[in-house]
C-alpha cells in the first residue's frame, strides 16, 4: 500500500473517530465535571401501582407489594454534614442525602462554590434514598425520623449521625451515617430494638434516583448513567433508555452505580452477603436499587442491619482502586480499558515521582515513543527510502502514465532493485493507534487534571484559552507532512496538507493535557524522522 494513501486512511480514522466520540454521545458535561443543560426525562411509563422502592419481585412479599407512591422531592427540616472533604444534606423525611457537596473540588476554576454531586433540584434531581422494609412496619424514606441536632461537624477521625424512629407498637429503629476522615464513603446501618410481641423480618435498602441526563458537547464525549458489577466480575453500563430492560439480579456482593464525567455515586453492599439488583424508571425518575437480604429479630431482641456503602465522590484511581472489586471501572476508558489501565497506572506512578501531572504526561509520552521507537524507525526509514525515489517514480509517472500496466510492473521492478516495501510503514503505525486512543480516554476521564495548572496553561482538562498548544501541533504536524514524500496524486496532496489545519481547529475545543500529550508525540516523531532522514538521503 503507498504510504500516503495509507496515512490518509488513518488520518480520515481518527477524524471520524473524534467525530463520532463528540457527536454521537448525550451524555456528557463540561471541562469541569458540571452538568451542561438537563434534559426531560424519556420513558417515562410506569406500572399499574406507582412504587417508590423498587423491590425485585423475588423478594416482594404481600407486605413490601404495597409500597407508598413516591414524591422525589424533599422540603422541610434537614441535618448538615461537613467532614473533611464532603458537605451532606440529609433529610429528616426518610432519612434521605438529598445534597452533597464535594469541597475540594470547586465548582470551576477560582470558584469558592464547589461542585455538587447529589441535588434536590426538580429537574436536576439526585439523591441517595435508604430505608427498611416491610414498609407497614419499618420506616421507608418516606417516613420522618428526629434527630438530637441539625448540624454535625467531624472534629477526629470518625462521625456518626443516628436518625430516630419510633412505630406505635414501641419498635425503635436508630439509622446512622458513619463518616470516615480522608473517605469519601458513607456507610449506613440500622439498630433495630424490637419490642412489639411478634417476630420481624426485615430487610434493608439503598436507592439512586435521578432524572436522565440529555446533554450533548463537541468535545467532552463521556459516558453519564447507570452502571453495575456482579459477582461474576462482570461490568456492564446501564444506558437511561434502557432501565426499564434491565432484569432483576441476584449477586453476592457487587455494586451499583450512577456515573458521569469527573464523578459518580456506588451503592456497596456486603461482599459475603448475596444481595438483589435492580433498575426501573419509575414517574420520570431513573432508579437503580439494592436490596439485602432479610434478617428475623425475635420480640424484645435487638439487632443491627443494613451495613451499606455509598461512596460520592470524584473517580481519583488512588482511591477507587481499593474500596471495591471492579470499582474502577467507573473510570470510563471505553472498549480499550485493558490498554487504557496500565497507562493510566504509569501516570500515576511517575506523578509520585515528579510531583507535576504535565511533566508526567510529557515522560510518559516520551516512555511510549521509547516503547515503539523500532517500529518507528521501519516506518520512517520505508518513508524516507520512498522520499528518496520519489523522482524516479514521477519520472516512471511521465514516461508510461498511460500504461497503467507497464506502470505497476516498473514501479515494482524499481522497489524489488532498491530494496523498499512500500506497506513496510503501514503495520508499525496500527499498532500504535490503539494505545493513543486509549491514552486520550485516560487523560479525557482523569479527574486529576480537572483545575490543575501547568506551566501558562490553567486547567489540564480545560482548553488552552491562549490556543498556543493548539497552533504548535498544527504546525508540527504540518513539518511532519513536509518530511513525508509528497503524494503522487494532485487530491491526495491537496487533502494531506488541508489535515494540520483540520486537526488544529478540532484541537482547540481538547483538554489541554490531551493536546500537550499530541504536541510532545509529534516534536519527537519529527526528530526522528529528520535523523533517519539525514542517514538515508545524505
Amino acid at each position: 500500500m503507498n504510504n500516503q494513501k495509507f496515512f490518509l486512511i488513518i488520518a480520515i480514522l481518527l477524524s471520524i473517530f473524534l467525530l463520532n466520540e463528540q457527536w454521537d454521545r448525550q451524555h456528557a458535561i463540561d471541562a469541569n465535571g458540571n452538568l451542561l443543560y438537563q434534559a426531560e426525562s424519556k420513558n417515562t411509563e410506569t406500572t399499574s401501582v406507582d412504587k417508590n422502592i423498587n423491590v425485585p419481585s423475588a423478594i416482594r412479599t404481600n407486605q413490601t407489594a404495597n409500597v407508598p407512591a413516591s414524591k422525589q422531592v424533599y422540603s422541610g427540616e434537614f441535618i448538615t454534614v461537613n467532614t473533611d472533604l464532603l458537605t451532606l444534606e440529609i433529610s429528616q423525611k426518610g432519612g434521605t442525602i438529598i445534597n452533597a457537596w464535594l469541597d475540594d473540588y470547586p465548582i470551576e476554576l477560582g470558584s469558592i462554590a464547589n461542585f455538587q454531586l447529589l441535588s434536590d433540584v426538580p429537574n436536576e434531581l439526585f439523591q441517595a434514598q435508604s430505608g427498611l422494609l416491610p414498609s407497614e412496619q419499618m420506616p421507608t424514606h418516606h417516613s420522618t425520623f428526629s434527630a438530637a441536632q441539625t448540624h454535625y461537624k467531624m472534629q477526629g477521625d470518625t462521625l456518626v449521625v443516628p436518625l430516630t424512629w419510633t412505630s406505635d407498637n414501641g419498635t425503635i429503629v436508630t439509622k446512622n451515617y458513619h463518616f470516615t476522615k480522608g473517605s469519601y464513603i458513607v456507610n449506613i446501618d440500622y439498630q433495630v430494638h424490637n419490642n412489639s410481641n411478634d417476630p420481624l423480618d426485615v430487610t434493608s435498602y439503598t436507592q439512586l434516583v435521578r432524572t436522565a441526563l440529555d446533554q450533548s458537547s463537541m468535545m467532552m464525549p463521556t459516558y453519564t448513567g447507570g452502571a453495575k458489577y456482579d459477582d461474576q466480575e462482570v461490568f456492564e453500563k446501564i444506558e437511561f433508555d434502557e432501565f426499564n430492560e434491565q432484569p432483576e439480579t441476584a449477586s453476592k456482593g457487587g455494586w451499583l452505580a450512577m456515573i458521569q464525567h469527573y464523578f459518580f455515586v456506588a451503592m456497596i453492599p456486603e461482599a459475603q452477603k448475596t444481595h438483589n439488583y435492580s433498575a426501573k424508571v419509575n414517574d420520570g425518575k431513573y432508579l437503580l436499587t439494592v436490596v439485602n437480604p432479610a434478617e428475623k429479630i425475635a420480640p424484645g431482641a435487638s439487632a443491627t442491619l443494613g451495613k451499606n456503602a455509598l461512596y460520592i465522590g470524584p473517580k481519583e484511581q488512588s482511591r477507587i482502586d481499593s474500596i471495591a472489586p471492579g470499582l474502577d471501572k467507573t473510570v470510563d476508558y471505553g472498549v480499550l480499558f485493558i490498554v487504557a489501565k496500565p497507562l493510566s497506572e504509569v501516570l500515576h506512578w511517575i506523578y509520585e515521582y515528579v510531583g507535576s501531572w504535565g511533566y508526567a504526561i510529557i515522560i510518559l509520552t516520551i516512555l511510549i515513543k521509547l516503547v515503539f521507537y523500532k517500529l518507528s524507525e521501519k516506518s520512517y526509514r520505508s518513508m524516507a527510502g520512498m522520499r528518496k525515489l520519489s523522482p524516479r517514480l514521477a519520472k516512471l509517472k511521465e514516461t508510461y502514465g498511460d500504461d497503467k500496466e507497464k506502470m505497476g510492473q516498473k514501479t515494482m521492478e524499481l522497489y524489488r532493485k532498491e530494496k523498499i516495501n512500500p506497506a513496510a510503514g503501514c503495520l508499525p503505525i496500527l499498532v500504535q493507534i490503539p494505545v493513543f486512543i486509549a491514552l486520550y480516554w485516560v487523560l479525557l476521564e482523569m479527574v486529576e487534571l480537572r483545575q490543575t495548572p501547568f506551566l501558562y496553561l490553567p486547567d489540564l482538562a480545560a482548553p488552552d484559552p491562549f490556543y498556543i498548544l493548539p497552533l504548535i501541533m498544527g504546525a508540527s504536524m504540518f513539518v511532519q507532512q513536509k518530511l513525508n514524500p509528497p503524494p503522487p496524486d494532485p487530491m491526495q496532496a491537496k487533502i494531506m496538507m488541508s489535515l494540520p489545519f483540520v486537526f488544529t481547529i478540532f484541537f482547540i475545543w481538547f483538554p489541554s493535557g490531551l493536546v500537550l500529550y499530541w504536541v510532545i508525540n509529534n516534536i519527537l516523531s519529527i526528530a526522528q524522522q529528520w535523523v533517519i532522514n539525514k542517514r538515508i538521503n545524505g
